[in-house]
């Protein structure tokens, strides 16, 4: 776009320089200071027609779009945002969230299995942040939370676990070790059954309507 014209602006001791650019229907306006674009903001508008170059600028829709350029700068607009913004970044993880059940913001986060868990200290809400990689481990522990999460209460052949994400080694913790431990730090509770002669653990998460299981795998 060609710079169709230049108005010096006075603010705070400062000297701005107010441009309007454009070509055919296409305007845009913005605050310059010393060369450099003052501040984030473009003010742009298109005519519905061609207009001539040299006398553009002085009609009304141009000069709403110089006013409001000036405004912004003297306001120190852009400045407020930038501030707002920062402020924003310094607040800790669990400041800035809310809760999806009840809309509060008293959260608290924890990291499980490689993700972040957030939990709503109010209503007693847990979720957890999207995975964005996985392996054979977490795939079996996040069908059990996810499923959990979406339908109150999952259940599963016991082997499935025994032989897979919580298998005991000779030297490292037993498998009933690894579930507790594990089921502690996702806030879940869980049991034992048999169903079709076959051992199989049941898991859900206190809530204030009661746990229940309705997601299953390997029964």
């Amino acid at each position: 776009m060609a710079i169709i014209k230049t108005e010096p602006f006075e603010n705070d001791g400062k000297t701005y320089e107010i441009r309007v650019e454009g070509s055919g229907w296409d305007y845009t306006v913005r605050a310059f200071l010393n060369g450099k674009p003052a501040n984030g903001y473009r003010y742009c508008v298109s005519l519905p027609t061609a207009f001539d170059l040299r006398t553009v600028a002085d009609i009304d829709a141009i000069k709403v779009l110089l006013d409001a350029a000036k405004r912004d700068v003297e306001e120190g607009i852009w400045e407020q945002y930038v501030d707002a913004y920062v402020k924003t970044l310094s607040k800790t993880e669990d400041q800035a969230l809310g809760c999806r059940n009840c809309a509060t913001r008293t959260i608290t986060v924890s990291t499980v299995d490689q993700r972040k868990m957030f939990e709503c200290t109010n209503c007693g809400a847990i979720w957890y942040e999207q995975r964005v990689m996985t392996n054979a481990y977490l795939v079996q522990v996040d069908d059990i939370t996810e499923g959990v999460e979406r339908d109150g209460g999952y259940e599963t052949d016991t082997s499935l676990l025994l032989n897979g994400a919580f298998r005991a080694h000779e030297t490292g913790p037993s498998f009933e070790d690894q579930l507790r431990s594990w089921a502690i730090q996702n806030r879940l509770q869980y049991e034992h059954f048999t169903t079709s002669g076959r051992p199989h653990l049941r898991f859900w998460r206190k809530t204030r309507s009661g746990p229940q299981a309705t997601s299953t795998q390997g029964s």
